[in-house]
């Protein structure tokens, strides 16, 4: 069945973002700002005009037909019109309508998904569909918008002799009245065209009008309303001390309880690196964060320090904007499940290899073992080495670098101890060892990994990553390691507490690896592993591994009504939400159940964020799926634990990542199926 919005003709807003849209960067080039929302609300004016509800002229601004469109793009700014009693001009419906510009593009870019004229990549980055960009055209019945605005607009430009019809006069009309032109034209070519784009701009009526009135708009606002904004609360020490979660290490549940009592913006009670610190929580702002955040946040400044460590100058975590886009592009094949997937009796080899070291009455702490299990998989597979032999070194250094460089938990010369410069040569030895593993004739007639993919992107352009940038994101796959243990931890705990839950995962694994049986990729569907994944998804909503993030505000912006300063310092808790009792039943309960198609609370917009938000959210959240549930299962095939002591109560350790505290211990019961 074709969805309510595929029904109507492209809309001129929709055309102005696809307009604006940079293919190579995946982001849309324009400003947030009193500009753009005017042009936005323009457009919509405009197109209220050519759907003849409404008619203007320079001076008034008339209702001919109060009748709904239909369309949920146009009809809310209808409704007002029809509704007031005033009568205004253009310029006064534009300024009282742009309040509505934030949620004019996001609808806009849902639906241009919709109709499957972009694409919609992780992390909030869009592209044109591949039939989009093969063909030059829409998919769509509208035969006079059929073809690609970037193509028709230019032509029109560029092409002396072309005339344009009234639409296209209204397009380039808005583009030029907010800058557009500038973006998408070199400066020489706009400065030869520039007198072409101004003619073409003055042809049409409606587009000469909502042109003057923006640019009247602009220079001087009839109605702009100074908003009256929320003073953000400002907790004390004590108001943090009262959340007794912070105490036991439940980060996303004290937030919750912070955001519960005190609203979703706050200001905490300390500074960080002599910054105020704000914190976002609450669905509301994880859903802002998604739509806006690559336009008003940055991550670069937090994470700057530890680049420095490991002589980096510019990483993909403290990229933004294009560069990163191009990054996580280069990248986002070696972080695949399907990458994965391709190499998945390696992954259960290297697992069984390392479980065949756990006997029977063995007890282990539960994070560092997860995390150390975990590494000599991740070592193998993404970058090709085996670092075994010193994981535990190089943990540490990674472990101390993010707790003093990121989160200043500790101070920078804590890092400079005489184990930590020993651990540091370890770094060294990781990257000596990646390269002299990976030369082409090492590499011949092996699958690969992440470190070719980074080692090609530098051959390629090394410029762009240069060899002093090559050892952060070895490192950084191996920081993924600690992330990946600790989760790993909470769930193999979720398991073992849980009997029933523990005997349905041994029978899916019984599926799959029962009579010596070795399964293939395709085996790993998400019917097959059903229990397995339900339980990872629950685990991670209840005890998150990233419980917040750092960004720093780049332009001032309003979120749920706060004004956020530039260069305000963020905390981001985007798991807070995972606590709130209107998104999720029962909300303290551990309930796969709520990850049935009947009940899909987590896919409630803002709900369910345990691997980031917006444009840095990780890149490698399907791996990370499967490979916990290959290990989950294997687990559960060959080894029956127990939680030690009998009586644990869990206890968090959240630096610099939430993990189990030492006091979580596993024993194992009895060996079920010989490794």
């Amino acid at each position: 069945m074709e969805s309510t919005s595929v029904q109507f003709p492209i809309r001129l807003a929709e055309e102005l973002i696809l307009l604006m849209l940079d293919e190579q960067s995946g982001y849309l080039e324009m400003v947030p700002g009193w500009n753009f929302s005017c042009v936005m609300v323009g457009a919509v004016l405009a197109d209220l005009a050519l759907e003849d509800r409404i008619d203007t002229d320079l001076d008034t601004l008339y209702l001919v037909d109060s009748r709904p469109t239909g369309d949920n793009l146009l009809d809310p700014t209808l409704k007002e019109i029809a509704e007031s009693q005033e009568a205004s001009d253009t310029q006064y419906w534009i300024e009282r309508n742009t309040g509505r510009s934030d949620e004019i593009v996001a609808d806009t870019l849902d639906r241009l998904v919709e109709r499957k004229i972009l694409d919609y990549e992780s992390g909030g980055f869009w592209g044109l569909s591949r039939s989009v960009s093969r063909s030059g055209t829409y998919p769509t019945s509208d035969l006079k918008i059929r073809r690609e605005a970037k193509t028709r607009i230019l032509s029109v430009i560029l092409n002396d002799d072309s005339i344009p019809d009234p639409r296209d006069a209204i397009l380039v009309a808005l583009m030029h009245t907010c800058g557009g032109f500038k973006l998408l034209l070199d400066q020489e070519d706009y400065k030869e065209r520039l007198e072409r784009i101004e003619l073409i701009a003055q042809l049409d009526l409606i587009g000469r009008t909502v042109a003057s009135v923006v640019r009247d708009s602009i220079a001087i606002p009839k109605t702009r309303r100074v908003l009256p904004f929320k003073p953000i609360p400002k907790l004390r020490i004590v108001d943090i001390l009262r959340q007794r979660d912070f105490r036991s290490g439940n980060i996303s549940k004290a937030m919750y309880g912070i955001f519960r009592e005190y609203g979703p913006v706050v200001e905490l009670p300390f500074r960080m690196r002599k910054s105020r610190v704000v914190a976002l929580m609450g669905s509301d702002t994880n859903q802002w964060i998604n739509r806006h955040g690559r336009f008003y946040l940055r991550s670069k400044d937090y994470i700057s320090d530890l680049e420095r460590v490991f002589g980096a100058s510019r990483t993909m975590p403290g990229m933004d904007g294009a560069e990163h886009y191009r990054m996580r592009k280069a990248l986002q094949g070696a972080y695949s499940r399907a990458a994965l997937a391709r190499r998945l009796p390696e992954l259960i080899h290297h697992c069984r290899r390392s479980l065949s070291r756990w006997n029977a009455g063995d007890v282990f702490h539960a994070a560092e073992t997860l995390q150390n299990h975990v590494s000599s998989q991740i070592s193998h597979l993404m970058i090709g080495v085996d670092c075994s032999h010193y994981v535990d070194e190089l943990l540490a250094y990674e472990h101390r670098a993010l707790v003093t460089q990121v989160q200043g938990v500790l101070p920078k010369f804590m890092l400079s101890t005489p184990k930590m410069k020993r651990s540091s040569k370890r770094v060294r030895e990781l990257q000596e060892a990646i390269l002299g593993s990976h030369t082409p004739a090492q590499r011949r007639g092996k699958p690969p990994d992440l470190a070719d993919a980074i080692l090609e992107l530098h051959k390629s352009d090394p410029q762009f990553l240069p060899e002093t940038d090559l050892t952060f994101p070895f490192v950084a796959s191996m920081v993924a390691s600690i992330y990946l243990g600790s989760g790993l931890a909470f769930a193999v705990h979720s398991m073992v507490r849980r009997p029933d839950l523990y005997a349905k995962i041994r029978m899916e694994a019984e599926s799959f690896f029962g009579n010596g049986r070795e399964p293939e990729a395709e085996d790993f569907s998400h019917d097959s592993i059903d229990v397995t994944v339900r339980l990872c998804m629950e685990s991670a909503r209840l005890h998150p591994v990233i419980p917040w993030q750092l960004r720093t505000v780049a332009n001032e912006c309003i979120v749920s009504g706060f004004q956020l300063p530039a260069k305000t310092l963020l905390l981001i808790c985007q798991t807070a939400s995972h606590y709130a009792d209107d998104l999720f039943k029962d909300p303290l309960e551990f309930d796969i159940d709520r990850y049935l198609p009947d009940r899909s609370e987590h896919t409630t917009p803002g709900a369910y964020a345990p691997y980031g938000l917006g444009t840095h959210t990780c890149l490698g959240n399907r791996w990370v799926e499967l490979q916990m549930a290959v290990n989950l299962l294997l687990i559960a095939y060959h080894m029956e634990l127990e939680v030690v002591p009998t009586k644990y109560k869990l206890g968090i350790n959240p630096f610099p990542t939430s993990a189990p505290n030492k006091k979580m211990k596993f024993r194992v019961a009895r060996i079920t199926n010989p490794v």
